[in-house]
């Protein structure tokens, strides 16, 4: 058996001779005719050009060549990290058995051709040729070295060409997978994106999506994904092709989401407006949103937008969450002491009626409570879901908070019904003093149930400032956020 040996070039086609070379010097230990390493120089340049003119198209970057030799054969990976392809593009070929050029003529070269898409991590394409012999017919190839390209996608950006808002339907998948790689490469944190045929699966089940066309091309897309156990989605994975941007895609799309959010019964979606800037917040606004928490550190240290100079701060940012209701219910809620004429404000604000409850703190107590989180290794962040209160609460509460502070949360958020604990003002004595300070109110978020919301940072690349607000509450909001930590501290 014989090792691997990996190649790295650039997206130049003009290292195709390198390859050549290293294919060629391999191939001297191994029983493979001249023919059969034809055929694996033919098939390595259809896969690298296919990787420099489409992968890769308009940018730079790198393709990992990786051959594998075996005792009868060779094995070739070709990996890259560009522009996602759909699975089907793979599978619908060959074609037509007689083609000479693309993936047809890989077909027609090699014994096996496989298409792997990774992800993040990009696709790879494996091509296997076992050494012929008297007993396998020969096949007949052809001597042109010049590889047949398709004409490159003309770039639109003529104001005049319509755009056309409409649901997501299959056929979209790898359109929206690529224009997540165009905006973001393979930073975005939702990879789900990444993969089109789970684009496709998953439409319908976990999220649904609206999409912009123009000229045949996706060039924007709007999704909003359910919340489990709840009737209530959050709006986002936003993206609009950069040459289609300021022609007001996104509110035509929002439009589209908010008609198909309601269509399907739910009570209400929201949205998490990012606060480097204002455009999320006064979109979300001009669309009915109104507004309820404000979540700091909620995105990444590492998030950049072009032409904002709060992103180039290296800390992470902050959220504000805006609800959209569809239906509204009066709820019957236990208010906190410390915390009740903001969650009656927010309320207010968001013109949902509520009745309030005594807190009968002296009603037998359970023994035990049953305390739930969530850990999200992409974003480090954490959640806490806190539904009952008991005797050992205190102590499961303070053990648990200890697992995440080990596992290095940047953040932990702690969700506290409104509806279920009559005890709430114990609860929410032993968060603050364990430094949890107030976030906002969560509407329907756990089955479909109204939850305060605090927080509490773990990390000193947490902004406070990097942020911006546009309307009144979110100004007031904000200084009572700053002014709640500061007590927790004291």
């Amino acid at each position: 058996m014989h090792e691997s040996i990996v190649l790295k070039i650039p997206s130049n086609i003009q290292c195709m001779e390198i390859v050549k070379d290293v294919i060629k010097n391999t191939c001297k230990t191994l029983p493979l005719t001249q023919d059969d390493i034809q055929a694996l120089l033919y098939s390595t340049e259809e896969l690298i050009h296919n990787a420099v003119t489409h992968a890769y198209k308009d940018e730079r970057g790198y393709i990992e060549m990786t051959l594998h030799p075996f005792k009868t054969g060779l094995r070739i990976d070709v990996h890259d990290w560009g522009i996602p392809m759909s699975h089907k593009k793979h599978k619908s070929v060959p074609i037509d058995k007689e083609a000479s050029a693309g993936f047809n003529r890989i077909y027609n070269l090699v014994d096996t051709f496989e298409y792997h898409n990774l992800g993040k991590e990009g696709k790879k394409f494996v091509i296997i040729k076992y050494a012929s012999y008297p007993l396998h017919a020969q096949k007949n190839l052809t001597t042109q070295t010049s590889v047949s390209s398709e004409k490159e996608e003309k770039e639109v950006s003529d104001p005049n060409i319509p755009i056309t808002i409409r649901e997501f339907r299959e056929g979209d998948e790898e359109g929206v997978a690529y224009l997540i790689y165009k905006n973001y490469g393979h930073s975005y944190i939702k990879d789900l994106f990444y993969y089109p045929q789970k684009i496709l699966e998953y439409h319908g089940k976990e999220f649904y999506s609206v999409v912009a066309e123009s000229d045949g091309r996706i060039i924007g897309h709007f999704a909003f994904i359910l919340i489990p156990e709840s009737t209530i989605a959050e709006i986002g994975i936003v993206v609009v092709d950069p040459l289609f941007k300021g022609r007001g895609i996104m509110n035509r799309m929002l439009e589209l989401v908010l008609k198909k959010a309601k269509e399907i019964g739910l009570d209400a979606v929201f949205g998490e407006a990012i606060m480097y800037h204002t455009y999320s917040q006064k979109s979300n606004l001009r669309h009915g949103f109104g507004e309820s928490a404000m979540m700091l550190g909620k995105t990444l240290a590492d998030v950049t937008l072009e032409n904002i100079e709060l992103t180039k701060k290296y800390e992470r940012g902050s959220v504000l969450v805006g609800y959209r209701f569809f239906h509204k219910i009066t709820k019957s809620l236990y208010l906190p002491k410390v915390y009740k004429d903001q969650i009656k404000l927010t309320y207010l604000n968001a013109e949902v009626s509520f009745v309030e409850k005594k807190n009968k703190e002296k009603n037998k107590v359970p023994e035990h409570v049953f305390l739930t989180y969530q850990f999200d290794p992409p974003s480090n962040i954490a959640m806490i879901r806190v539904d009952y209160y008991a005797k050992d609460f205190k102590q499961k509460f303070l053990r648990l908070v200890s697992q995440l502070r080990a596992k290095h949360c940047d953040m932990i958020y702690a969700d506290v019904s409104l509806e279920k604990i009559p005890q709430i003002n114990k609860v929410i004595k032993i968060m603050n003093k364990r430094g949890f300070f107030y976030s906002g109110v969560m509407f329907f978020y756990h089955e479909k149930e109204d939850y305060l919301r605090l927080q509490l940072k773990h990390s000193d690349k947490i902004g406070s400032k990097n942020y911006v607000c546009y309307s009144d509450f979110c100004k007031r909001l904000s200084k009572y956020i700053l002014k709640d930590e500061k007590r927790i501290k004291k």
